[in-house]
């Protein structure tokens, strides 16, 4: 019997996945080493489970070697249209191509932009005011004062949600004060009015996302846009821009599937994965090879060919010229 390699039967016998019992699209970008670095786009199913114990199925469907416009038009053209018509939802991080492509070929889902992106931005600008209020109070330094000593030392507590700080009372050696995480917020926001609203705007944002519900989410969104656009604060334009360009989006992830709400949560779990492969593997040459092996390692049920494909992706290389040994 002749001898099968792995890479062999991925190349011969993976199937790629159709897209027959779509009841959700996630999309997400990653960025792999392959040959160099590129953008990649890798396509989920979240589907109902008949398994009461398991609610949803997150499934990889198919790997893309790039989230370009045209190469994910040219993708999803060879989808059949009452497939793509059965999709209720398409989640995705804020990249507007995904956006158009959800418009163009998925017609009847509702589109979501999820949430852990939104935050990711929104944090990215708090992290760029209270870089701006320290270095504003940087005189404060040389006179020894307690404020710089805990921005420099507890800056982190500041972009933690308050609602998850812990009560417990801690000791502040240099000024042997005994105060608790909450309190160390208050006493370092007591200085500086703008970190104080700059705060409070990123709190109330946070509070929005964990506690809004589908039919109070569009009012409280309103509201808070409004806020951030009348505070003045210039690190927070981005981000309020953000929020309008992407309202309808966002209004729409607060929809749930089995009491879960949409997100791309398991899908950036799968993406460190994918990663792990890739750098384990010291990247690849070889794209189609790559993606089978992805489709196998992370799908549990991958489909498999009963027959070998006619066709390889072994690429076509030019052939080594004649050499010299070293003798």
């Amino acid at each position: 019997m002749p001898k099968i390699t792995l890479q062999k039967y991925l190349e011969e016998y993976v199937l790629k996945i159709t897209l027959e019992t779509l009841y959700m699209v996630g999309i997400s970008a990653i960025i792999a080493t392959i040959i160099a670095i590129i953008f990649g786009s890798v396509l989920y199913n979240l589907r109902k489970s008949s398994n009461k114990s398991c609610q949803v199925i997150y499934k990889i469907l198919d790997v893309l070697d790039s989230r370009r416009k045209d190469a994910l038009e040219k993708y999803f053209n060879k989808i059949a249209k009452e497939e793509r018509n059965k999709v209720q939802y398409f989640s995705m991080d804020l990249y507007d191509n995904y956006r158009l492509i959800a418009q163009k070929y998925f017609p009847n889902a509702k589109v979501c932009a999820d949430s852990f992106h939104v935050i990711k931005n929104l944090m990215e600008c708090f992290r760029k005011i209270r870089i701006r209020v320290m270095k504003r109070y940087e005189k404060l330094k040389s006179e020894n004062s307690n404020y710089y000593w805990l921005y420099k030392k507890y800056w982190k507590i500041l972009h933690k949600d308050q609602s998850k700080l812990s009560h417990k009372i801690i000791k502040i050696k240099k000024s042997n004060m005994h105060l608790s995480f909450r309190q160390i917020i208050d006493y370092m926001l007591s200085l500086d009015d703008t970190l104080k609203l700059a705060y409070e705007l990123k709190e109330e944002y946070l509070n929005f996302n964990s506690s809004a519900k589908l039919n109070t989410c569009e009012a409280w969104l309103d509201e808070i846009i409004y806020k951030f656009q009348t505070s003045q604060i210039t690190e927070y334009i981005p981000f309020w821009k953000l929020l309008k360009n992407w309202r309808v989006e966002i209004i729409n992830s607060f929809n749930q599937i089995n009491g879960y709400r949409i997100s791309n949560g398991p899908m950036e779990r799968a993406n460190r994965d994918i990663k792990t492969i890739l750098r384990l593997s010291f990247g690849s040459s070889n794209f189609p090879r790559m993606r089978n092996r992805i489709m196998w390692v992370m799908n549990d049920d991958s489909a498999i060919l009963y027959t070998r494909k006619s066709c390889t992706n072994k690429r076509k290389l030019k052939a080594r010229g004649p050499y010299k040994k070293n003798e």
